[in-house]
Order: C-alpha cells, then structure tokens, then sequence
C-alpha cells in the first residue's frame, strides 16, 4: 500500500456498511510502511457513534506505532462530533473521519497530542506532512501548541486552495518578516515549481533547515544555494520577534 493512498481503503471500508460507523486504526510498522487494521464497532448504537475493544486497542499498541483512528460518519457530516473531541483528547490520538454523506475527510489533532521524533518519519498523508512537521516542531523545540492553528489537517488536494489555506493560516497566526532576516525558528516558505503545492520548513540555525518533503523522510538538511533560491516567503512567531 502507498502511504499516500491508504485512505482508499478506508473509503472502501466505510462504503461496505454504509448503515453504521465503521472503524480502525492507521498504523506504522518498523520498516516504516503502512497499514490499516479495519476492526470491530463494539458500540451498542453503531450508526450514531463507535466503540474499539480495549484489547484490539492494545493488542495494536504493543505491535505497532498507532498514527490514528478512524470511522466513518453515514448520515453527518465529516466534522468531529463533541463525543469524537473528547475521547481524542483523552486519548492523545488524532481521528480520521470519512463522511458518506460528504465524500470528505477531516483529520483531528487533539491539544493532548505528544509527537514523536521530528527525523525519519516517511510522508503519510494527513499524519506526516510538512505542515504536521511544523506542528510537532513548536511542540516539541517551543512547547507552543498550534493544533488551533488549522483545525483540519487533512489537507485539499487542489494546491491552490492548499496554498490559499495555509497562507490565510501563517498571515494570521505569524508574523511576515524579511528572508535576510532569518533567525532560528522560523518558518520558511518555498516555492519549489511554479503554481504548484508549496512547501514548509523551519530553519534550526547554523544554516540548516528540517522539513518533510513528499515520498522521502524528514530530514535536517543544509540551506543551500539551491533551496535558498525556492524561499518564497518568512514567517515567525509573535512570540519570538
């Protein structure tokens, strides 16, 4: 399975019972490839929400890396219901949820979120992205938690409306500052082709930037020429001007 293309599968998984909420996980095995573990709704009302037995919940921890949870919604929307935001946070896992009605999915990232290491992590859609990359970044190097900053990170796959979203996300929760003025910390854009999806990193000092670039890990890599010249635009947090 791609790690880009395993959400068909859950399409496919919510489309085979479309009267009640399915479910599973999204995980991460050692070699790093992916898999979805379709399991059981233990809920005693399965159209209107979903229950995973604490032993496949466990049984899956010990094995595997868990990315997410997913369900299904067949007769609302893709937004998280209160019930879905509460267990998330109480968990720390982030939810995937498929609408049938909507054909679209919504990734949510509780505030409880603790990520993981920033370097070697393979590029999964939605879970590990260069903007999921800029989240876990000011968690972990500035304990500044951004997780309000997008409240879906399952990102269109229009890359201008990509590109529109996250401009509108930086112009109102960063500060634009001049590319000659880069410090530690911020957030750097680059327009790698013209028109197309634009990527994010975040300069680490010492002329080394960290990103997640599509198909690769993430990496520490040196600002050089050749990625200086694809700069587009300098962000930074309020906090650090």
């Amino acid at each position: 399975m791609t790690l880009n293309k395993y959400y068909k599968e859950i399409i496919e998984h919510a489309k085979s019972n479309q009267e009640e909420e399915i479910c599973g996980l999204v995980i991460l095995n050692k070699d790093l490839s992916l898999d979805v573990k379709k399991l059981k709704n233990n809920s005693g009302n399965p159209r209107e929400c979903f229950a995973i037995s604490a032993q496949d919940f466990i049984d899956n921890k010990l094995k595997h890396k868990i990315l997410g949870i997913y369900h299904s919604h067949p007769v609302s929307s893709e937004l998280p219901s209160e019930q879905d935001i509460k267990v998330s946070e109480e968990m720390g896992i982030p939810y995937l949820i498929y609408s049938l009605k909507s054909n679209n999915f919504f990734l949510y990232y509780p505030e409880s979120y603790i990520p993981d290491s920033l370097i070697g992590r393979p590029y999964v859609k939605g879970f590990y992205e260069c903007t999921c990359l800029l989240k876990d970044y000011f968690i972990s190097e500035l304990d500044i938690n951004i997780t309000k900053w997008n409240k879906n990170y399952w990102l269109t796959e229009s890359d201008q409306e990509a590109n529109e979203q996250l401009n509108k996300i930086l112009n109102k929760n960063l500060n634009k500052v001049k590319i000659e003025d880069i410090k530690k910390h911020d957030v750097i854009v680059f327009e790698v082709k013209k028109e197309a999806r634009r990527h994010v990193g975040i300069y680490m000092g010492d002329d080394y930037f960290i990103h997640q670039c599509g198909n690769t890990i993430s990496r520490r890599q040196i600002l050089d020429n050749r990625w200086q010249s694809k700069i587009k635009e300098l962000y930074r947090h309020p906090s650090l001007v």
